[in-house]
């Protein structure tokens, strides 16, 4: 995770007019529809069917709703405010007049493509998308062959909109010279794999561009009739909050090394070390780096690889946090010190998550290479306890030889349903029985009769905006249950809340799939 690493992704709908009204059918062709792809439509209905004055201009006048009828509801909510699935008999009357088309895999890189990369100045990723090309190839030719792509997929239409870039372009001119590079093999590979797919991308680093995309209802606090402009849409933070906030990237120069003396030289009893520095002088490396350590400036990706093949540890610092450096140089065969935090890295005590949208509480350095690689390819230690450090270093040393409805994903039959003691987060509960917390599952444990199963005796049932949800009171025996999605996290605890907690398991060092799911 390094500085602005935050992707999002969502999907976007324009505004088009509106004219028709909201037809009224037989009562027996309407029912409240079932799926879990809108797992709120039943509650935006009470909603709509209950609380439609609060905006009648909105409802009734301009979209001709009739509250007390239910059809009417289902239809504004399906294709006003899409929160319900769209009813089979209004499928002629849908905004969607195309057939969709089924993606096939590219295996060329069109000049077009090349040519739009250079014209956003995102050469650096140029040069890693067409030299990994080869690899990508291989791998889709692979992935087709044992029949992973289980049915053939349709094109989607994806706006990668690159935030951080647009705040600061500079950063895009620096990437031959030192700039960060977490962020630019991340959306590398994201526009590499988006491509090969089939998918038809369309890239902005422009504020302009942007916001040219994100048409506002005609009436403010009034939905319009959407028709799909893109089916997708991927940005970070910055580009996440490009409206709301102004965040500038910190590009003074990385001085990592700055305060690690003691680590370092305990490091240097047992090797050699290495380091890349950018944008700092010979004073400041003098200044800030032990003269042991052998300075190389900034390399090339063919002159870094080499290097990490020559290397038998990658030394954790502490920051970048979750970048994809140490992935990197394990899969050129170094061993990994992972740095420890303790307590964890959190948005309470670390400056540098105060502003991120996240509640998650860091263990160290790289929480993926710790929880999900470990020994003997990750050694994660605390690197203010010296012993700690020597001891590792000795290990490694010693025992190393470095030479449409889609199907749903991950299925739900997959899941393990768990009831997490009190003060417990989901993630805590699923990580004792060495698995993991599913979120796409919660939408399908979000009953009462799902917390009875484990013998909660709810006093009460209240819904509402929670990131406990569902969850159950052990002070006050109150069940809640989630009014709002979006809020649905595995990571939220209280001391008095037992969460109900989907779990499932997963493969070792895949853990995108489960060991059945693949």
């Amino acid at each position: 995770m390094n500085e602005k690493t935050f992707l999002c992704h969502f999907r976007l709908f324009t505004s088009r007019d509106s004219s028709s009204t909201l037809e009224k059918p037989s009562k027996e062709e309407c029912q409240v529809p079932h799926d879990w792809l809108f797992p709120f439509c039943e509650s935006k209905i009470q909603y709509i069917q209950q609380l439609w004055g609060t905006n009648a201009e909105c409802y009734v006048n301009r979209h001709k709703l009739k509250p007390e009828n239910l059809c009417s509801a289902i239809i504004y909510l399906s294709e006003v405010e899409r929160f319900c699935p769209l009813l089979p008999w209004r499928r002629r009357n849908s905004t969607s007049t195309k057939e969709p088309k089924l993606a096939e895999m590219r295996f060329e890189l069109d000049q077009a493509f090349i040519d739009t990369l250079n014209k956003l100045n995102l050469r650096w990723m140029r040069d890693r998308i067409t030299r990994m090309w080869p690899q990508w190839v291989a791998a889709a030719k692979q992935f087709t062959a044992e029949g992973s792509l289980r049915r053939k997929h349709h094109v989607k239409k994806i706006f990668i909109f690159f935030g951080t870039y647009a705040y600061q372009p500079m950063w895009l001119d620096m990437a031959f010279t030192g700039a960060p590079l977490g962020e630019m093999v991340q959306w590398s590979d994201l526009i590499a794999a988006l491509y090969i797919l089939g998918h038809d991308v369309t890239l902005s680093v422009n504020s302009t561009t942007y916001q040219s995309y994100m048409s506002p209802p005609k009436s403010p606090g009034c939905s319009d009739v959407f028709e799909p402009e893109f089916d997708l849409i991927y940005t970070d933070y910055n580009g996440f909050t490009y409206m709301l906030m102004h965040i500038t990237p910190n590009l003074s120069p990385y001085m990592l090394a700055k305060g690690k003396r003691e680590y370092l030289d305990t490091l240097h009893k047992y090797l050699e070390i290495h380091g890349t520095f950018f944008a700092m002088s010979e004073a400041e490396i003098k200044k800030n780096v032990p003269e042991y350590v052998i300075a190389h400036g900034i390399l090339s990706k063919p002159d870094l690889e080499k290097l990490l093949q020559e290397t038998k540890v990658f030394i954790g610092l502490g920051f970048p946090y979750e970048g994809p450096a140490p992935l990197e140089a394990i899969a050129q065969g170094c061993i990994f010190l992972n740095a420890k935090f303790d307590p964890p890295h959190n948005r309470l005590n670390t400056r540098f998550f105060k502003v991120k949208p996240t509640l998650r509480n860091l263990t160290s350095q790289h929480p993926y290479a710790e929880v999900f690689i470990g020994k003997p390819h990750v050694f994660t230690v605390d690197i203010s306890n010296l012993s700690h450090v020597e001891e590792a270093l000795k290990e490694i040393l010693k025992t190393e030889n470095f030479c449409e409805h889609i199907e749903r994903w991950p299925p739900l039959s997959e899941m393990m349903l768990l009831m997490g003691a009190a003060g417990k987060s989901c993630v805590d509960v699923c990580k004792e029985r060495e698995l993991l917390c599913e979120p796409t599952f919660f939408v399908d444990i979000n009953t009462t009769e799902d917390l009875k199963k484990f013998g909660m005796k709810c006093s009460a049932v209240e819904t509402k905006e929670s990131l406990l949800a569902p969850s159950y009171d052990v002070s006050t025996h109150m069940c809640t249950l989630q009014k709002q999605p979006v809020l649905f996290t595995c990571l939220a605890k209280e001391p008095s809340a037992r969460r109900l907690c989907p779990c499932r398991d997963f493969q070792t060092q895949q853990v995108a799939f489960c060991k059945q799911c693949h």
